[in-house]
């Protein structure tokens, strides 16, 4: 067992709700087996919400239960059903609760793939769609399905009003608002916190204003190419402090800017909600789902709708061998994209002979290290669930999974519920170090043949 945090808990599953199935038995058979892994991003949770994070948590691993052990679906809509719970709850920042844009709208970002057909859907940057995750799920569904009339290949990936419009088409739920102030997905919170984090931009770019020409010109081409609106703030530390924040160190430099942020017992989630589940014979999904950073451009498209960042899945390792993984990605965006981070979490565990944790930390390293170069946000984190199956006449059967949680941020939200486990099991780990970019991870193993002691 690694480092973590903040207690795990496992109370009585029935009593959180959601879902629809019992998620209080153990499964009676081993014709369904399952694993269910879920995590509601890297960043700060504030301490006075962590048991609303816990209950979101418990909720989206029973509603993947329900459809699992119930038969009515595969593990591609038991990653859609979980989502749809993170998505609707208000606490993390996918669909309803998200951060807002500049112009204080909600975009939303979400992907999802199929281990053992490739297939993947995603919508990037839509507006007015209730579940995001839902127009992600059809497009992969669309695409196992081949080409559709006169033999056009179906699209894979949509964005904006295009995404919007083909949801609408497809009978996916929207939200029919007249106005943003009467948005369902737009929560007071998301509001608030909109307010003040335009505030803190007005202050930042009116003191970019009385600098001196050439000291504004060289910070306007830093500020563009970040990818967080913390390292935006930090970057204009020497306007408004003046020679005393020239003499501090990065660290101490991003700690002053966070503490306005964090201030408040307020949440600070950088990105993304993500899951990872597997069927009774193995077969392996993945999702992400996010509202993006907080006062991000209007339609950037984020690390939870990338191809290869924000979610990966496959059956079969780089050389075509059995390999059965999952893996989803949180954190800033930008560094994570560009190392396909999910996607080399999955590749570097299928060949490391030193298991998954030391491959989900080796590439959350580097993805710190890259990031670190251009920007004050360091924090990320990434979830991976590998499986091992053994063969019963025909047919495969799920014998044990392991699950890793590494993660660079000050928090993150996990939990996971196995078919032979009696409730879900959720946590919020911390890391309690002060030195920026550090890693921590937690790691589990569950084996299927046996009652857990994951209870």
């Amino acid at each position: 067992m690694a480092t973590g945090g903040g207690g795990g808990e496992g109370e009585s599953a029935g009593a959180e709700g959601g879902g629809g199935g019992d998620g209080t038995r153990s499964c009676p058979s081993l014709g369904c087996r399952f694993f269910v892994a879920v995590h509601v991003g890297a960043g700060f949770h504030a301490p006075a919400n962590e048991k609303v994070y816990r209950r979101a948590m418990k909720r989206a691993c029973l509603a993947a239960a329900a459809v699992l052990r119930e038969g009515s679906g595969t593990s591609l809509d038991a990653v859609a059903a979980a989502i749809r719970v993170l998505e609707d709850d208000p606490i993390t920042n996918a669909g309803r609760g998200s951060s807002l844009t500049e112009s204080g709208r909600v975009e939303c970002d979400a992907s999802i793939m199929d281990g053992s057909t490739g297939s993947y859907g995603a919508v990037g940057a839509v507006q007015g769609v209730k579940n995001p995750i839902q127009v992600a799920l059809r497009l992969a569904k669309e695409q196992m399905m081949g080409s559709s009339l006169l033999g056009r290949i179906p699209p894979m990936f949509l964005v904006g009003e295009g995404a919007y419009t083909w949801a609408k088409c497809k009978g996916i739920d929207l939200v029919g608002a007249t106005s943003e102030e009467d948005n369902w997905l737009v929560t007071e919170n998301a509001k608030a916190q909109w307010v003040k984090y335009s505030s803190l931009l007005a202050r930042a770019k009116e003191s970019v204003n009385h600098a001196t020409a050439s000291a504004s010109e060289s910070s306007s081409v830093q500020l563009q190419g970040s990818g967080s609106f913390l390292f935006y703030i930090a970057q204009l530390s020497h306007f408004i402090l003046g020679a005393e924040a020239e003499n501090l160190s990065n660290v101490k430099k991003t700690k002053i800017f966070t503490q306005s942020v964090m201030e408040d017992d307020q949440d600070c989630v950088m990105d993304t909600v993500g899951v990872v589940c597997i069927d009774d014979h193995g077969n392996v999904a993945s999702g992400a789902s996010s509202g993006g950073i907080a006062l991000k451009v209007d339609g950037r498209v984020g690390l939870a709708a990338m191809y290869g960042s924000g979610c990966w899945a496959s059956s079969k390792g780089p050389f075509g061998t059995p390999f059965i993984v999952g893996c989803c990605a949180t954190g800033a965006g930008e560094h994570l994209i560009r190392g396909f981070a999910s996607r080399e979490c999955c590749v570097s565990a299928s060949l490391s002979p030193s298991g998954p944790a030391s491959s989900c930390t080796k590439i959350l390293r580097s993805a710190v290290q890259s990031s670190s170069e251009m920007s004050h946000d360091t924090g990320a984190g990434l979830l991976l669930v590998q499986a091992d199956v053994i063969k019963r006449g025909e047919l495969s059967v799920l014998e044990a999974t392991e699950l890793v949680a590494a993660y660079s941020s000050s928090s993150f939200g996990v939990g996971y519920f196995g078919s032979n486990m009696s409730n879900p099991k959720v946590s919020m780990l911390r890391d309690s170090r002060t030195s920026s970019g550090s890693i921590q991870h937690f790691a589990t193993r569950v084996h299927f043949g046996a009652p857990s002691s994951e209870e």
